[in-house]
């Protein structure tokens, strides 16, 4: 009957180290659902054209990695990128966000993306592709994309 008195303390323990873990798990769902809004609103700027509102989705210092392509540092050059883009022929993203993991003021998320591509003079083709995106939380709270990259996946059999 010694040990009679270590249960409370179990029980105790293991809320002590349940609710962080709860906690945790709160945060990231607030970070997932703020950055599924904030990528809605990147798909839409880019579906109609707006790039300047597409680079405004991204932070001051934000670096995009394209595939076979140079980093794109800031928000002038990540600007460019995504009107070189559009340019080239796609006309469409859609964004599929797997997961998102968050910790302060940083949140990681990887996911699928679809683009609706059709170069000039040629029928409209679907490009399947992967990313990881580190967003980075601003002092007014919202979400804006701090390290961006992504490339191709193999076609489906």
């Amino acid at each position: 009957m010694r040990f009679a008195g270590i249960r409370p303390l179990v029980g105790l323990a293991y809320v002590a180290l349940a609710v962080p873990a709860f906690a945790q798990a709160a945060r990231t769902d607030a970070a997932r659902a703020a950055i599924e809004k904030q990528n809605a609103a990147f798909v839409a700027a880019f579906g109609r054209g707006d790039m300047a509102a597409v680079a405004a989705a991204y932070t001051e210092d934000a670096i995009a990695f394209p595939p076979d392509g140079e980093m794109a540092r800031g928000r002038p050059a990540i600007e460019a990128l995504w009107k070189g883009a559009r340019d080239s022929g796609i006309k469409a993203v859609t964004l599929n966000t797997i997961d998102v993991q968050s910790a302060g003021n940083l949140a990681v998320e990887s996911g699928t993306a679809t683009l609706k591509v059709q170069p000039p003079n040629q029928p409209e083709q679907s490009q399947n592709v992967k990313y990881v995106v580190v967003w980075k939380r601003q002092k007014d709270g919202t979400w804006k994309l701090f390290r961006d990259i992504w490339n191709g996946m193999p076609a489906p059999k």
